[in-house]
């Protein structure tokens, strides 16, 4: 997956902007995507800046993925319905 089809999936599933940084940033109570030099960074960020979950990848694709496995995961837990294109 590249970053495009991660941010499609995302909006498409309507996971909300506060869950995620996709490098940009860091936000608290989000899981974030840091690229450092050749690397993808991957953790949570919780409210007191403490950081969880801590994963390192070699390559985007992976990076994407995970983060997606992660949000649908909350995705469900949070019982949050897909985006319907009716009008």
């Amino acid at each position: 997956m590249n970053l495009d089809d991660l941010k499609a999936i995302l909006y498409q599933n309507n996971v909300p902007e506060r869950w995620y940084s996709l490098d940009d940033g860091l936000k608290p109570d989000a899981c974030i995507l840091f690229k450092n030099y050749n690397r993808i960074e991957f953790f949570y960020l919780d409210e007191k800046g403490d950081r969880h979950d801590y994963k390192v990848f070699s390559n985007e694709e992976d990076a994407y993925d995970y983060l997606w496995k992660k949000m649908k995961y909350q995705l469900g837990i949070f019982k949050i319905a897909p985006r319907s294109d009716d009008k």
